[in-house]
């Protein structure tokens, strides 16, 4: 809508939850999805006739990934982390899946190139590794920027830091950013995930404070 009215973005707040601390960068994101084969049969007669599972092998894969070693972790965005999130296999109880599929969540930081970590974890595994998504890129803030120095301004005493999660900073294509708003963003994705009335109104507080004071440093 802001390139529609001809408008330009000097800076952006992302509100996902960070206690109000001030997260100047975040990690990409790449999504990849393994694939183990095998043989379909009869799950009785499996054994007899030596049929490979692919539940069987997706599993030895899934064990085989918590190895796969992506070096030293980034000096403000920590380690590249990789999560098995789910998992498919089989069409009948008593059937030998000649298939089985796993979608990997995989957190990344400039320490490695995309192809490299791909390189590394189809290294490590016996099945096929494809590639659904990696577009979502790590993103950074210099933190001397008039955005970033309001925010500490607004908000005296919150860490600066890097966040594990995604954002729609990935998706803004260059106007320097800010993660910040209200909750605990270990919540997230959780039962009975919240967010304290108290914490809405402290973020209510600290954006009103963020435009009067990046106004002031802008004159």
């Amino acid at each position: 809508e802001l390139a529609r009215r001809g408008l330009a973005v000097e800076g952006a707040v992302i509100g996902e939850p960070t206690g109000l601390d001030l997260a100047v960068a975040q990690k990409g994101l790449m999504v990849l999805e393994l694939v183990a084969r095998g043989t379909a049969c009869h799950a009785a007669h499996a054994a007899t006739l030596g049929a490979v599972n692919a539940a069987r092998r997706l599993a030895h894969d899934l064990v085989a990934l918590e190895r796969v070693d992506f070096g030293p972790p980034h000096e403000h965005l920590g380690p590249i982390t990789l999560e098995p999130t789910q998992v498919k296999a089989g069409t009948a109880r008593n059937v030998v899946p000649a298939e089985a599929t796993a979608i990997l969540d995989v957190r990344t930081t400039p320490a490695l190139e995309r192809e490299e970590i791909v390189r590394r974890i189809r290294a490590a595994v016996a099945g096929e590794v494809r590639v659904l998504s990696d577009r979502l890129l790590p993103q950074s803030t210099p933190v001397g920027l008039p955005l970033i120095e309001a925010a500490r301004r607004a908000r005296p005493g919150a860490r600066v830091y890097g966040s594990a999660t995604l954002s729609d900073m990935a998706l803004l294509g260059g106007p320097p950013a800010v993660k910040c708003g209200p909750g605990q963003s270990e919540r997230s994705h959780t039962p009975d995930e919240f967010v304290l009335e108290s914490e809405v109104l402290d973020g209510a507080q600290f954006y009103t404070r963020l435009v009067g004071t990046y106004a002031e440093l802008r004159g």
